[in-house]
C-alpha cells in the first residue's frame, strides 16, 4: 500500500461523527441553537452554518427621540446616523424601505427601533436617547418607561440580549404572533429560521397552551420552528434590572408525529447566565 493511500485511511478514520448523540431514556438531544438540524420537524442532512453579517464599527453617542405613547420606540431621523446604526448591526426598520435605503433622496426616511433594540443600544452607549423636549433620558427612566408600558419588558429585553450575544440578528416576531425572530445572517438576503416566543418563568405561570399551539401551527407554515425561552431570576420578580445575570434556558418545541419517534430538542445547557 502506498503512502498516499495510507494518509487517506487514516484521515478518514480520524473524521468525528457528525450524528449527536441521544439519550434512549429521555429522547433529549442537548445541541448548540446554531446546530440544529431539523427543518419544520424533519431532519436535514446538513447542519445550518452560522452566517452572520461581518460587523462593522459600532455607531456611538447617535442622538434618537423617544415617542411619547406605547409602545415606545425610538425614532433615529437623521438618515447618515440611522444607517450608521442599522449597519452597525442589522438594528431597526426604516419608516419606508425594506432593508437598507438605496439612498437618501427622501426626508421622510428615519429608523425606527423597537424597545428591546433602543435599550440593548443605550447600555452600550451605541445611541443617546432623548424626549420629546430633547432631554436626555437615563437609563433608569427607560427602564421604567418601557415596564410600565409592559410588564414584560424585562423578560424580553433579557431574551433579547441572551440573543444578540449569540450573534443572531433579532427582530420583532409579532407577524408570526411571537416576541422575536431569530436571523443567522443579514435579514435581507436570508430567512429567519426560528420563532422565539418569551416565558415569563420556568414554570411557564403565563404560557396559555392554546395560544402557544397557535403560535407553533402559523410557524410551521412559514417553514419556521418555535423557541420556548424560559427566563428566571434569583431575586424578586419585582426588582428585576437590566443588570441583573438571569437564567435563559431555550427549549425548541417540536409536534409530536405518532408516525414518528417523540422528541424534545433542548438548545444549548440547561442553565446559562447572560455576559
Amino acid at each position: 500500500m502506498s503512502q498516499e493511500e495510507e494518509a487517506a485511511m487514516s484521515a478518514s478514520e480520524e473524521t468525528p461523527s457528525d450524528t449527536e448523540p441521544t439519550s434512549p431514556d429521555t429522547g433529549i438531544r442537548e445541541v448548540p441553537l446554531s446546530e440544529i438540524t431539523s427543518v419544520g420537524g424533519r431532519r436535514s442532512s446538513k447542519k445550518r452554518k452560522f452566517s452572520a453579517p461581518p460587523p462593522t464599527n459600532l455607531a456611538r453617542n447617535i442622538p434618537s427621540i423617544l415617542t411619547p405613547s406605547a409602545p415606545g420606540e425610538v425614532i433615529i431621523s437623521n438618515p447618515h446616523d440611522a444607517a450608521a446604526v442599522y449597519m452597525s448591526g442589522c438594528f431597526g426598520k426604516w419608516s419606508e424601505s425594506k432593508g437598507p435605503p438605496a439612498g437618501f433622496s427622501g426626508e421622510a426616511e428615519y429608523l425606527i427601533l423597537t424597545p428591546c433594540e433602543a435599550f440593548h443600544l443605550a447600555t452600550i452607549n451605541s445611541i443617546v436617547i432623548a424626549n420629546q423636549e430633547k432631554e436626555a433620558v437615563s437609563l433608569e427612566e427607560l427602564w421604567g418607561i418601557w415596564t410600565s408600558y409592559n410588564a414584560s419588558f424585562p423578560y424580553k429585553y433579557h431574551v433579547y440580549k441572551h440573543f444578540r450575544s449569540k450573534k443572531y440578528i433579532v427582530r420583532s416576531g409579532l407577524t408570526y404572533g411571537g416576541d422575536f425572530v431569530l436571523y443567522t445572517g443579514d435579514p435581507n438576503t436570508c430567512h429567519a429560521p426560528y420563532v422565539v416566543r418569551v416565558m415569563c418563568d420556568e414554570a411557564g405561570q403565563d404560557a396559555d397552551w392554546n395560544d402557544i399551539n397557535s403560535v407553533r401551527r402559523v410557524s410551521e407554515s412559514v417553514a419556521k420552528e418555535l423557541v420556548l425561552a424560559y427566563v428566571t431570576f434569583s431575586g424578586a420578580s419585582d426588582s428585576v434590572k437590566w443588570t441583573d445575570k438571569p437564567c435563559v434556558r431555550t427549549v425548541l418545541l417540536k409536534r409530536w408525529i405518532p408516525s414518528r419517534d417523540r422528541e424534545i430538542v433542548q438548545l444549548g445547557k440547561k442553565e446559562e447566565s447572560i455576559t
